[in-house]
């Protein structure tokens, strides 16, 4: 079976298909390709009684919506597929967002995103109300604010995030089966009670860690599932679903990026995303003063190496555990060293020091200097290599 490729031939199949089974006189079943468009008699009003080669309909491929300028018409692709019962496979609608991110030059695709209003975006109540239905189609339930001194209250105290970062952060229960569900933590990707995507995690470590991102396109499925939106908006709203806090950043101030969610509760104007492949390029395309902040472990450094050569900062591990072990003036310096360097993410050292930001001033250990590549540990090396720098600044 081959590939399917998407582009401007298979909109034109589909829009056949469904002009097809809205006409019946041949010359309306006739479709017009232009570069930007295809014209079509309208499959709503059926066009013109007395003239059967009036195509007042235009299907346009920038945007994916067709327009009738007879009857004032205007659906997105995917509502007039489901009108004339045309199935979108969900592999196909993620190469119909592909299809949409090259359609639309990429800075003027992160400008509709830095002036856009958000104003479809999903209702915290109308969420919660969706997913604790008993309809509910969604495998999250019970899905309410953080319950103080409960379980997951707990969990989240003894991790370091207090109740003052509980913000956007819900419990809920997750369905595994029939009779089976786990307790877990919900992040909400919101701006007041605007929700545009979450991520939920369960309690657990190791091999039995899970955690799901749900982007805008399946929430909006659960929450608002005959509502018509532009495919457009939709794949713009999805590419923001793993920006975690992306709604309430100040664009006029310096941005750290992490490679995590729960990384970037600790930090001011700061984004999460899932991990260091994520694609940052949105934000880099927009001369917007950002900085990254990657784990602390190979897959980071790796990644914060390759950020300080692109020219950005990268946040300097190795520099804070040098700066920590001389302030304490321990006796043995290099098994403090070799103790601390374990730390791999921020989340962890805020449940060794409360408020790390504020207390490492950690906004000063950002470097995007190639020669401060020395500073980015690479595990193996941290211990040994302690030594020799010592004997250098000394």
């Amino acid at each position: 079976m081959c590939e399917l490729n998407v582009d401007k031939s298979y909109f034109k199949d589909t829009i056949q298909n469904i002009v097809n089974k809205a006409h019946k006189h041949p010359s309306k079943k006739r479709i017009t390709e232009y570069n930007d468009r295809i014209g079509l008699a309208c499959v709503y009003c059926g066009d013109s009684d007395k003239n059967p080669n009036k195509k007042r309909g235009n299907f346009y491929f920038e945007n994916l919506f067709f327009v009738c300028y007879n009857c004032n018409t205007k659906v997105s692709y995917n509502k007039i597929c489901k009108d004339f019962d045309i199935l979108i496979e969900p592999d196909t609608k993620i190469k119909i967002y592909d299809y949409l991110d090259t359609q639309v030059i990429h800075h003027n695709y992160d400008d509709s995103f830095l002036d856009s209003k958000f104003d479809n975006l999903i209702s915290l109540n109308d969420m919660t109300t969706a997913l604790n239905s008993k309809d509910s189609m969604s495998p999250i339930f019970d899905f309410k604010p953080i319950v103080e001194n409960d379980y997951i209250y707990n969990y989240l105290i003894n991790r370091g995030i207090d109740s003052s970062l509980h913000k956007n952060i819900y419990q809920a229960k997750f369905q595994k089966g029939p009779d089976w569900y786990e307790p877990v933590i919900v992040l909400l990707n919101r701006n007041g009670d605007k929700v545009l995507g979450i991520q939920v995690r369960n309690l657990k470590d190791g091999y039995q860690r899970m955690f799901k991102i749900y982007n805008f396109e399946q929430l909006n499925e659960w929450v608002y599932p005959d509502k018509d939106m532009d495919m457009a908006e939709i794949a713009m709203y999805n590419k923001l679903s793993y920006f975690f806090n992306i709604l309430n950043i100040d664009f006029g101030s310096k941005i750290t990026i992490f490679e995590g969610y729960l990384d970037s509760l600790f930090f001011p104007n700061s984004i999460g995303v899932v991990g260091v492949n994520t694609d940052t390029t949105l934000l880099e395309h927009n001369n917007l003063d950002i900085q990254f902040f990657y784990d602390n472990d190979q897959a980071g450094f790796n990644k914060s190496n390759d950020k300080i050569k692109e020219g950005y900062p990268v946040f300097l591990w190795k520099k804070l555990f040098e700066d920590i072990v001389e302030k304490k003036k321990s006796s043995d310096p290099y098994s403090l060293m070799h103790r601390i360097s374990k730390v791999e993410d921020l989340n962890k050292l805020a449940t060794m020091v409360k408020n790390p930001f504020k207390e490492f001033n950690l906004n000063s250990l950002f470097s995007k200097d190639i020669y401060d590549i020395r500073f980015l540990p690479k595990k193996v090396r941290i211990y040994n290599n302690y030594k020799k720098i010592v004997n250098v600044s000394n």
